[in-house]
């Protein structure tokens, strides 16, 4: 006997009406598509686990009617009886999947969806929703279910003829972009690319279907691969995540196919981390580590967070450490809630342990790279070093995880450690005071650099024919490194080769000599560069050096330097870092001992434009001349020319 239409009041009470206030605060109404799918990817999961040898098709099917402006999204679960609708669904948020559980929990250990939970987010996008459902058991009558979002609903006989359940959503006047395939897809993708099931997206799939029958008839192809390509026409989702498989289980093929087909990137990925952990927390994951090109782009990483293969958010800087979020890849945390917020992410411990664990594995993988295979290390090294000191700069548990495997460019051709730096660089030991007893104290180590290979030439050149080793800044973060390593490691610091004048370049040897009016060598160059340059904000200072390669240096306080740097990235353009520095000129140079006999001819012109020309040469060193500076470093190297 067919039972009658039945109108009644959803079941709101205190204990159950958390739900319905919960639907609201999802930030994203797109979320109403996953939970309708993860709904029936839990209800097909269940029918498996009873009828494992039912030998149904198990899929989701979404159908789209733009005339009605409706969706449907089918699925071949094991639905529900009338009495069950009323339970799940009409005592709002009261979940099926705990008695499940408790029933099957030896044939099944993973439940997406709650349905009478996750169900009701489709009144974020629709003013009416229907649910036709056949129960799997035995003599089951189909039941129809509508409610237009009020707390009315209204009961019938359903028209399923297959068990499993039917939810249309007929979408509001806001929420009509949901009838375009474009959207529908996008989400699918975004959202339920791993659900374990078939997603069947209607369209009109005519014309491929031509194209492979006529790859059929010219044989390219045979029946059963066209019949295959034809199911798979309408299919969205990838419906396996590689990394529920056993790390050992995989090829690096394999690992690349899925990089491709996730990202739609088709460089390369460096190498990868595949991360599967069941104890003391449940984690699975694959994180790719692109060519970042010595570029910190912060947009260009996409790490996805998924609770069973569900996507949940990307790159919450919460759970992922900062600079991680550079990378690309997907992480599953079964334990984690689908409605994931920053304030459960920030309280809960379980994250902070799987924080420290994928730092873990990231610094074991590299430091055994860097000790087994030193050379595949280096030519990684232009690519990885900028995540890799980004995170030296921004987590603590990274820094000290792998610190004595960070390299720097040295000018002896190789890539070198801090340690590998002291111990190739020994510091001369302190100077003993008479009288002490105790040890000599351990020297500190001074570690010079110079802003690249390619700059500060002739400075570089000097300081290695004294044997002195240089690192290069390689990447955009160094100087922010090196001031780091300073606070981190005590008893290192970084100068860079133009920041002081080093004392073994210094010739302390070469008496000076001393004139008829008690003034040296250097005492009259400086008189003379300071006439000849007539400029306050230059400090003159000789020096005697070993070279005689270089007339002048121009050097900056390694601190100030750095000061004025930053200032310069913060776009604080009122910030001159030439305005006032201090000009070493060498003593030994050909050039500056010509000043010193021109004095003598009386030549006051001519040793002014020699004395800017030596300060334009150094300038050079420090900066690109803009058109003005370029026309009168010309002029006034044509100048020089005539008094050769």
């Amino acid at each position: 006997m067919t039972k009658k239409t039945e109108n009644g009041i959803l079941s709101i009470h205190t204990e159950n009406i958390f739900p319905i206030i919960k639907k609201w605060l999802y930030s994203e109404h797109d979320i109403f598509l996953r939970e309708l799918v993860s709904n029936a990817v839990d209800a097909m999961q269940k029918r498996q686990a009873i009828q494992s040898d039912s030998g149904i098709e198990m899929k989701i099917e979404i159908s789209i009617d733009k005339d009605k402006k409706s969706m449907q999204i089918i699925d071949y679960g094991i639905g529900m009886t009338r009495d069950e609708v009323k339970k799940y669904i009409n005592q709002i948020a009261f979940s099926g999947a705990e008695d499940f559980i408790e029933k099957f929990k030896d044939k099944q250990s993973s439940i997406i969806g709650h349905f009478g939970l996750g169900f009701y987010s489709s009144y974020m996008v629709a003013k009416h929703v229907t649910i036709d459902t056949l129960s799997y058991k035995a003599n089951a009558k189909p039941a129809f279910w509508e409610c237009d979002g009020s707390t009315e609903y209204k009961m019938d006989e359903g028209k399923r003829t297959e068990p499993g359940t039917t939810v249309t959503v007929y979408f509001n006047e806001d929420s009509e972009q949901y009838i375009q395939e474009t959207k529908i897809r996008e989400i699918l993708q975004k959202y339920c690319n791993f659900t374990p099931f078939p997603i069947e997206l209607d369209k009109d799939i005519s014309s491929e279907v031509k194209r492979l029958e006529e790859e059929l008839k010219e044989e390219k192809i045979t029946q059963e691969e066209l019949e295959e390509k034809k199911k798979k026409l309408k299919v969205v989702n990838q419906q396996f995540a590689l990394w529920n498989k056993r790390p050992s289980d995989v090829t690096d093929e394999e690992y690349k196919d899925f990089y491709r087909e996730l990202f739609h990137d088709y460089e390369e990925p460096l190498f990868w981390l595949h991360l599967n952990v069941d104890y003391p927390f449940n984690l699975k994951g694959i994180l790719y580590f692109p060519k970042l090109k010595n570029e910190l782009d912060m947009h260009r990483g996409k790490v996805n967070l998924y609770c069973n293969n569900v996507f949940v958010a990307e790159n919450l800087k919460d759970f992922i450490p900062e600079f991680l979020t550079l990378l690309k890849g997907g992480i599953d945390i079964p334990d984690i809630p689908l409605n994931v917020s920053r304030s459960f992410l920030q309280q809960d411990k379980t994250v902070n342990k799987i924080t420290k664990y994928i730092i873990k594995k990231l610094a074991d993988y590299l430091k055994k790279l860097f000790e087994e295979d030193r050379d595949k290390f280096a030519k990684l090294w232009d690519d990885i070093q900028v995540f890799i000191k980004y995170g030296i700069l921004t987590s603590p548990e990274f820094f000290d995880a792998i610190k004595d495997v960070v390299v720097f460019k040295s000018s002896k051709g190789d890539w070198v450690t801090i340690n590998e730096y002291k111990e190739r660089n020994p510091q001369p030991k302190p100077e003993k005071k008479e009288g002490e007893d105790e040890p000599m104290p351990t020297p500190d180590t001074k570690i010079y650099y110079s802003a690249g290979e390619n700059t500060h030439v002739t400075y570089l050149e000097m300081i290695k024919e004294q044997g002195i080793e240089v690192i290069h800044t390689t990447a955009p973060l160094d100087v922010h490194v090196f001031q780091h390593l300073e606070m981190r490691l005590p008893g290192v610091s970084f100068a860079r080769i133009d920041s002081e004048l080093n004392n073994l370049l210094e010739d302390k040897e070469k008496a000076e000599i001393v004139d008829k009016d008690d003034k040296t060598e250097g005492d009259k160059i400086k008189e003379i560069f300071e006439a000849g340059l007539d400029n306050k904000s230059v400090t003159i200072e000789p020096k005697r050096l070993k070279s005689d390669a270089v007339p002048a240096m121009i050097i900056f306080n390694e601190h100030m330097r750095r000061f004025q740097e930053m200032n310069m990235m913060m776009k604080d353009s009122g910030m001159d870092m030439l305005a006032n520095h201090t000009l070493v000129v060498n003593l030994e140079n050909k050039a500056v001992k010509k000043l010193l006999q021109l004095q003598g001819l009386g030549k006051t012109e001519d040793i002014g434009s020699i004395c800017l020309f030596i300060h334009q040469l150094a300038l050079l060193e420090q900066k690109k001349f803009s058109g003005e500076e370029l026309r009168q470093f010309t002029a006034n190297a044509s100048k020089i020319l005539t008094l050769i």
